[in-house]
């Protein structure tokens, strides 16, 4: 069974800043996406059946200052979801990210 959440916080770093960071400062591997959907953003696959992914929330040619931190487990997960949390609020602290809320998923 399939677990999704997501976070929406504010960052005054651009995308190729918050990648650049976030494979800088963290555990976590990011790589460089785009979508028609989301634009250019992120995404990092953490633990076996973890995928995580941030994209500008204001949609295809913003560049920030509003993401979303969006997580999907599979039933292939062994980690626990409070663990993933822990580690994320962690990377978000790396970027400076403020206003940090619930936001809504889109897988």
């Amino acid at each position: 069974m399939s677990n999704v959440w997501a976070y929406n916080f504010e960052c005054d770093k651009p995308m190729a800043e918050v990648i650049a960071t976030l494979n800088e400062q963290g555990s976590w591997k990011w790589i460089w996406r785009d979508s028609d959907t989301f634009g250019h953003y992120t995404s990092s696959v953490p633990y076996k059946g973890v995928r995580v992914r941030i994209f500008d929330i204001d949609g295809y040619y913003s560049d920030g200052p509003t993401y979303t931190a969006e997580l999907k487990t599979d039933e292939e997960c062994e980690v626990e979801k409070t663990l993933i949390d822990r580690v994320l609020l962690e990377l978000l602290g790396k970027l400076d990210a403020q206003n940090l809320t619930e936001g809504e998923t889109y897988y």
